[in-house]
């Protein structure tokens, strides 16, 4: 359901049903595979959610936990590249001073 919702742009929505999974997944001892990728899929549901750098920390502790999980090479470059994203808009944030009120707003 998580993976429907998500393409279908969705992400709220996406981000419940993967958290569903997850629970259900811990109560009937489901294999750690399944249980980091519900929680990989929510990460990047988190990630097409940021707007703005500190909107980026979710996703990143997510894809961490998901990598305490089970360690897969697509979740650790999604890890990154939500860092690197990150990284990038807090410079962008800092140059850019429409999105530096805004933060300050925050």
């Amino acid at each position: 359901k998580a993976d429907l919702s998500f393409f279908l742009f969705q992400y709220d929505e996406c981000i419940k049903d993967c958290d569903k999974a997850v629970e259900r997944g811990r109560e009937l001892h489901s294999d750690f595979k399944m249980i980091a990728r519900a929680l990989t899929r929510k990460g990047t549901a988190l990630v097409k959610l940021a707007k703005c750098s500190k909107d980026f920390e979710p996703a990143i502790e997510i894809f961490q936990k998901a990598l305490t999980e089970h360690r897969n090479p697509d979740t650790l470059k999604k890890l990154n590249d939500a860092e690197k994203a990150k990284k990038d808009l807090e410079q962008q944030e800092y140059f850019d001073p429409k999105l530096a009120d805004e933060e300050r707003e925050k």
